[in-house]
């Protein structure tokens, strides 16, 4: 007889005898082990079930239930339930990694109270097995049972004096149940166990997300102990876990406040400044403090001022920001991004009249071309035209001859009468101020007083005299060309209008960059203006939502709006509005791309556009470049597939390639 056959004749010989008297635990058993033989699983686990209801005792049958529910039909609760009672019932069989491993299916399956169970088990048989004590007072804290949670921690570290990993456990459930004093008292006894102390310390706290506030209270407890850096380590800790968390911005910017380390105070209160919502207390809190670090310093740098106020704006303080930039100048007179600054800062009424005492004051000590121009800034917000006008012509020839001293020397006219020979005139965020920078390089070259005059946006009213002044009047000679550089000219219809009513003969200058580029750039200058609140992603949709409302002709009259990032990347709309009142000829339509990859390259174009000799300079540094993070892939294509239709039509109305991707 085969074993095939004597397998089916024994099996047929127990079900026999069960029939006659089911309650033979060892038959049935014996019956699983020939199905098992013969592969027939489920039949197995029927009789190995069998088995152990007549006798719950039979150890061996509960373990090979477990490898077969494991192995073969992939039931993990039913295999982790049986491995459990077999070693309930022979506890030799596991070590304590065993119960550990045990102890996290019980935990994964909610079975806490046979979890604990395990785990202590396996501590009973490795007492310095940390993990356990961990695994045992995690569910514990699960269950609210904190204080018994506390009772495994000082049960490890009676059974591992010596061991600093026991210690720093109990300072950690010390800390997670607020018991500060004893949490102090417990972590004396690690760092004096600590060899390697204070680089141990985040090493040794297990760092749970959930767990943050704990660990920040126990910073506390040691930024009140003088233990400063390590509760900066811990409070640093606590931010990588909850990044929005302010308090403890705040705390790391006054420990180095009071260690003298300046810098790096500031550039937490600033943390703490941009995630704070300014309706949080915190945030007026951070917004002082950063004040407060400012003004003890004994000999502050402009820069430092410089810093705050460009801080201030991007939060839509403006007066603030006017009153630190005007402190960064008050150090240095000749501090030129400050003034330049203050320019694109909305100046409230009721600070009018300081800026312009402090403006007097300046020209007065130190008559500086570019404090000329802010002065008759703020006269022609106060409706001052005539004295606006005298300043801005003192800030052109100031300016002027301080470029080319020779200057000096030539019979100036009292006052510029013929409109300038080229505009600037788009798009924002594509290279303008580059651009300006070079050609200002040029012998032959007299700019405006400042890059952007907005005249023909807002402030038409003020008449073409006004605009005239900013100008140097020498360039009324042959013999030199001026223009200015205002990007947001594009976007108005109506500004092509009054330019070529203005200036009909006028040059126009335009620099096209990827608009998906120039959309993120355009957003985050914007944002660190503080003219937007929304996140780039919240701006782009809402954005997009609005352009399925508006029809061609109302996009391109729309002007400025918030949020505008798309809106000003349809470069197409635009520059049909612009021809449709100059001829072509009197555009140079250059690619970003390619001005900032050969910008010598594209400065010979746009010399041979002016009808100027080509004039190269030593360097060609990209002026006013923002810095923002990667933008998310998915919003990027968002942005890409949305403007590929509007950039064909641009190609195809210019004939000019683009290549945008």
């Amino acid at each position: 007889m085969n074993q095939k056959d004597q397998l089916t004749e024994n099996i047929v010989r127990y079900t026999q005898q069960l029939a006659v008297n089911p309650e033979q635990p060892e038959i049935h058993f014996q019956l699983g082990n020939l199905y098992v033989k013969k592969q027939q699983w489920k039949l197995a686990i029927k009789s190995y079930e069998q088995a152990i209801k007549f006798n719950p005792q039979l150890v061996e049958a509960y373990s090979y239930l477990a490898k077969l529910y494991e192995t073969k039909v992939q039931d993990p609760h039913k295999s982790t339930e049986y491995w459990y009672r077999a070693i309930k019932l022979k506890p030799s069989w596991a070590t304590a990694d065993n119960y550990v491993t045990l102890g996290n299916n019980l935990a994964v399956q909610k079975k806490l109270e046979k979890a604990i169970d395990c785990y202590q088990q396996a501590i009973i048989l490795s007492p310095n097995l940390l993990d356990a004590y961990h695994r045992v007072a995690e569910l514990l804290s699960i269950q609210n049972q904190q204080i018994k949670a506390i009772q495994i921690y000082r049960k490890g570290v009676r059974r591992n004096p010596q061991d600093p990993q026991f210690h720093w456990a109990l300072v950690q459930a010390f800390a997670k149940n607020n018991k500060w004093h004893l949490a102090e008292n417990q972590y004396q006894i690690a760092i004096a166990l600590e060899k390697n102390f204070p680089d141990a310390l985040p090493q040794k706290l297990d760092f749970e997300p959930n767990r943050w506030q704990a660990y920040h209270q126990l910073g506390k407890v040691l930024q009140y102990k003088k233990q400063l850096l390590i509760a900066v380590t811990l409070y640093q800790k606590v931010n990588q876990l909850q990044p929005d968390f302010i308090p403890a911005y705040i705390r790391i910017a006054n420990i180095y406040r009071h260690l003298e380390k300046y810098q790096s105070a500031f550039h937490f209160y600033h943390q703490a400044i941009t995630i704070s919502p300014r309706e949080n207390p915190l945030h007026d809190q951070a917004i002082q403090s950063y004040q407060d670090t400012l003004e003890s310093l004994s000999k502050p740098q402009s820069q430092l001022y410089y810093q705050w106020g460009r801080i201030l704006r991007s939060q839509g303080y403006f007066s603030k920001a006017i009153a630190a930039y005007q402190e960064a100048i008050k150090i240095n007179p000749k501090f030129e991004q400050a003034y330049i600054d203050i320019q694109y800062t909305k100046v409230a009424e009721d600070q009018l009249e300081q800026l312009i005492n402090f403006y007097q004051q300046i020209v007065q000590d130190c008559p500086y071309p570019l404090a000329w121009g802010n002065l008759g800034d703020a006269f022609t917000q106060q409706g001052k035209i005539q004295d606006a006008i005298a300043c801005y012509q003192t800030s052109s020839y100031q300016q002027s001859i301080q470029k080319n001293p020779q200057l000096a020397e030539l019979n100036w006219p009292e006052k510029k009468a013929k409109a300038p020979d080229f505009l600037i005139v788009g798009a924002t965020k594509c290279g303008t101020s580059s651009l300006y920078y070079y050609l200002s390089h040029h012998p032959q070259v007299l700019f405006s007083h400042k890059k952007e005059l907005n005249f023909f946006i807002k402030h038409f009213k003020q008449g073409i005299d006004w605009y005239l002044s900013h100008f140097p009047s020498i360039t009324d000679s042959p013999n030199f060309l001026t223009g200015e550089a205002t990007p947001n000219y594009l976007r108005f219809p109506l500004v092509a209008r009054r330019i070529q009513e203005s200036c009909p003969d006028i040059k126009l200058i335009i620099l096209l960059r990827n608009p998906v580029d120039r959309a993120v750039s355009w957003h985050y200058h914007k944002k660190n203006t503080g003219l937007t609140n929304d996140d780039l992603e919240q701006a782009i949709t809402k954005e997009i939502k609005l352009l399925e409302t508006l029809s061609e002709s109302e996009i391109t009259k729309i002007g400025f709006n918030d949020p505008d990032n798309i809106i000003a990347s349809l470069y197409y709309y635009q520059i049909k509005a612009w021809m449709k009142y100059f001829p072509r000829q009197q555009f140079l339509i250059l690619k970003s791309e390619d001005f900032y990859e050969y910008p010598e390259n594209v400065m010979k174009q746009v010399f041979r556009f002016l009808e100027l000799p080509v004039q190269k300079i030593a360097q060609y540094p990209k002026i006013n470049g923002g810095s923002y993070n990667s933008v998310e892939p998915n919003l990027r294509k968002t942005l890409s597939e949305y403007f590929q239709p509007y950039n064909k039509l641009l190609e195809e109305y210019l004939s000019i390639n683009f290549n945008w991707q």
